[in-house]
């Protein structure tokens, strides 16, 4: 089903792993010259909320496409030390599947 804006949800998963957890999110959305790829996403790896201090949103990893990032390319990866750096994108499925293989090899975690 489309929303309003004539997006429609073609991925959400979320995984809990103890104190962190991952959230993949993404839909289709008209092309534009804000998402010229017709997608919106948003691949994130962090802790959870009663982890997380003042000064610290959670966020371990980020890809998204998040179109107002000064300096950043359309789609790029935020990274713990909150640098964003450029990524390949040759589908929402590769993409997801790239985030899911750094966060179980990367971070440990047992994610099926």
């Amino acid at each position: 089903m489309a929303g309003d804006d004539g997006a429609i949800l073609v991925i959400d998963r979320r995984e809990e792993f103890g104190e962190t957890y991952a959230h993949a999110r993404a839909w289709r959305v008209p092309v534009s010259d804000r998402y010229p790829d017709g997608v919106k996403y948003s691949f994130q790896y962090g802790t959870k909320d009663e982890t997380r201090t003042a000064t610290d949103d959670g966020t371990i990893i980020r890809y998204d496409n998040f179109p107002d990032h000064p300096n950043a390319a359309i789609h790029h990866k935020h990274l713990p030390d909150g640098t964003v750096k450029a990524v390949d994108f040759t589908g929402l499925r590769p993409l997801f599947a790239a985030f899911k293989t750094e966060v179980i090899e990367d971070y440990d975690e047992d994610w099926n």
